[in-house]
């Protein structure tokens, strides 16, 4: 759905968003549609707010909430200092280098980071990567919320030329922020009036997306999959982990917009997103795919791979989930569409393997799935 960046329309239409015309202005290309089946193969350009070849990724289901974007840092080189007054979560989608982050004034803290990391820069922080290798490029992807902080203040000086910098963020203790110190504790969430238990990371940096293990059992019959927050000290971001063992899928579900959603893992897979009684829209996923399910929009993982998919998941605000607005309806397997399940079958099959998915899910409304590999793994 996004083989090429988007044409450019230069406008000054009263009802373009102030992010939509700052992005008109930006000499970098710019991907729309619904997906991207791999970023490491989509088309890059100079941009010259960054100094360094970037595309952005502007996708139906961003909806002028989130944002996001890919930098390349070329072998051996560093990429120009740059901060914004809107903090910014970086994955590494390839390479490993070192960033540096500094507050006006205060010393750099430097970290080592890898292919799957995590990290978080703060608002108006100064930031610049370096790429550790000499003999390939690096590629990062930054989201933000930076279409939702221009809706309310429009003006691109306040978040490019902004001196305000709150130095607590990362020299209000003793230590390196960045190290990777990670924690894990399980904490109840309230989701529209329902108690969840979720297991909640905490950290700054994460050197590895791929290897963490404190995850837990989650979703109930329809939603079976691993998952676990990620949070980060005073961060507005919400971001998690969602896991799906091998030759199984989720039932379709909806939420609000603006839900970036990255697979972080080898192996493959596909996600189908559908307004309610609309087409269906496809999108491959792999390492490095992303794509967001427009507002209200009924979407569904499925993995008919031989082992688990992980997926990196940056979600909007909580008020717009749309948890206390009765978005989150799951259609249960019984309800399906068949057609769903018959995509999914046949994708096994051109690998050889069987499906884990019980035929009495799609048979009995009150079907208890007693599957052990979903037990937690606390």
């Amino acid at each position: 759905m996004t083989t090429a960046p988007a044409e450019r329309k230069s406008t000054n239409s009263w009802w373009q968003s102030p992010y939509d015309r700052w992005l008109v202005a930006q000499d970098v290309p710019v991907f729309t549609g619904y997906y991207v089946e791999d970023l490491r193969t989509i088309e890059l350009g100079w941009w010259d707010l960054r100094g360094c070849p970037g595309a952005v990724l502007n996708l139906v289901g961003h909806q002028g909430v989130t944002e996001a974007h890919v930098l390349q840092i070329p072998p051996g080189e560093t990429i120009p200092p740059f901060r914004m007054a809107a903090e910014e979560i970086v994955y590494v989608v390839e390479g490993q280098g070192i960033a540096t982050i500094w507050a006006e004034g205060h010393p750099q803290i430097n970290f080592e980071w890898q292919k799957r990391s995590l990290f978080r820069i703060p608002s108006n922080y100064y930031y610049q990567l370096s790429n550790a290798r000499g003999d390939q490029p690096a590629l990062t992807l930054h989201v933000s919320y930076l279409p939702l902080a221009m809706s309310i203040q429009p003006r691109e000086e306040f978040f490019f030329n902004n001196g305000f910098v709150d130095p607590t963020e990362l020299y209000g203790s003793e230590g390196n922020p960045f190290s990777a110190e990670a924690y894990a504790v399980r904490e109840t969430v309230d989701r529209g009036g329902v108690k969840h238990e979720t297991h909640q990371w905490h950290a700054n940096f994460f050197p590895d997306l791929n290897v963490w293990d404190k995850l837990r059992a989650y979703g109930g019959r329809n939603r079976r999959a691993f998952g676990a927050g990620i949070t980060f000290p005073n961060s507005a971001i919400r971001t998690g982990m969602m896991v799906l063992p091998p030759q199984r899928y989720r039932a379709a579900h909806r939420h609000g917009p603006g839900v970036t959603i990255v697979g972080v893992s080898p192996g493959s897979g596909f996600a189908v997103m559908y307004p309610e009684g609309g087409e269906k829209i496809v999108c491959p996923w792999t390492d490095a795919s992303v794509f967001v399910p427009p507002n209200n929009w009924f979407h569904q993982h499925l993995n008919p791979g031989g082992t688990q998919n992980r997926q990196l998941r940056v979600f909007p605000p909580k008020a717009l989930m749309g948890y206390d607005g009765g978005l989150n309806k799951e259609v249960p397997f019984i309800e399906e569409d068949p057609w769903v399940r018959e995509q999914f079958e046949a994708a096994l099959a051109e690998q050889g393997l069987p499906s884990l998915m019980p035929p009495g899910l799609f048979e009995d409304p009150d079907y208890v799935w007693d599957d052990p590999e979903m037990d937690d793994n606390d």
